[in-house]
């Protein structure tokens, strides 16, 4: 028809192409997953332990890792140290320096099973979380057709409470969001906040003198966006009546500049592969505060609170008609 005027719902257009892009990254890497999955699995390796060592980082750990070849330049975790590979904290106790260790090679790089599962959890768990929105989404679209909406119109009567549209409509807006602050508090945060008790009022500590076998630093792209520096040492101390232990350390800078050969620390003695540095000066603090997993965590309490309070008001916005 001539003249016709289209009318574009500029709000409805953008949760579509919001719900078609979520579609097609869920799937995209799903389908790179089991690209990189299928490869690995065709080219099955082995490669000898030279050495052992669990990577704590400057807030987080532990994380078990060994080093594979016959002298390995260094024992800094990033990406382009590829004789470091994470390993099952069960696969680190079993296999001794010296012994073969299976796995695969995918592009030169060396993967262990527990490797590829750990990664495989993890894409599962981003894929739920990004689902949040299509599902939300869909149940919307499903929403308006009478029948659907009757079944649960009677629903939300025997509830007294206009409950399934406010789940839907919040589930659309901030459904991820959630997923991803409850994700980021229940393992980064919760690991620095276990970490940081044992350090400070944990039982059974002794002091030591470790040993630097090796410094660097990791810089890198943050999980959140942002350029920031990690730096770690590589240590080795000898816990009383045991054999010599092997970490690598995430320190601040301060520390890390601080140091050359030799560093206080203080093992858990029920588990010596649990170190802290012993000595903390105003400028580790501070250096602390400045880190991403302080003010990520942070930013999700704030947002939490803010997200807990929205049911609240679209009850009272459904009881009332005003906020």
């Amino acid at each position: 028809m001539k003249g016709r005027k289209w009318n574009i719902s500029w709000p409805k257009f953008f949760a579509f192409a919001a719900f078609i892009f979520m579609l097609y990254t869920i799937y995209d890497n799903w389908q790179e997953h089991q690209t990189f999955i299928d490869e690995a699995k065709s080219n099955p390796a082995e490669e000898k332990v030279s050495r052992k060592f669990v990577v704590l980082d400057l807030l987080e750990g532990p994380r078990y890792s060994v080093q594979i070849g016959v002298m390995p330049e260094s024992s800094i975790p990033n990406d382009r140290n590829s004789s470091m590979v994470g390993v099952a904290r069960e696969v680190f106790g079993q296999v001794a320096v010296g012994e073969d260790i299976s796995g695969y090679r995918v592009d030169g790089k060396f993967y262990t099973e527990s490797h590829l599962n750990e990664e495989e959890r993890w894409l599962y768990i981003l894929m739920a979380i990004a689902s949040l929105y299509p599902v939300g989404y869909i149940l919307f679209w499903l929403l308006k057709i009478s029948r659907v909406r009757s079944a649960f119109s009677q629903i939300s009567k025997l509830l007294r409470f206009s409950l399934i549209g406010n789940i839907i409509f919040y589930l659309i807006l901030f459904g991820g969001l959630l997923g991803l602050i409850y994700l980021f508090l229940s393992t980064y945060t919760k690991s620095t906040l276990e970490n940081g008790y044992e350090k400070f009022f944990g039982d059974n500590h002794a002091k030591a003198n470790a040993i630097i076998l090796d410094r660097g630093e990791d810089l890198n792209w943050t999980r959140y966006g942002g350029n920031q520096n990690e730096y770690y040492l590589s240590l080795m101390y000898k816990p009383e009546n045991a054999e010599s232990v092997f970490i690598v350390k995430g320190v601040t800078l301060h520390t890390y500049n601080k140091y050359e050969e030799e560093i206080p620390i203080v093992y858990n003695t029920d588990n010596p592969y649990q170190v802290f540095i012993r000595d903390m000066d105003f400028m580790d603090f501070i250096n602390i505060l400045m880190t991403e997993t302080v003010y990520m965590t942070l930013i999700s309490i704030i947002l939490l609170l803010l997200l807990s309070t929205i049911p609240y008001f679209l009850w009272k916005k459904n009881k009332t008609g005003h906020y």
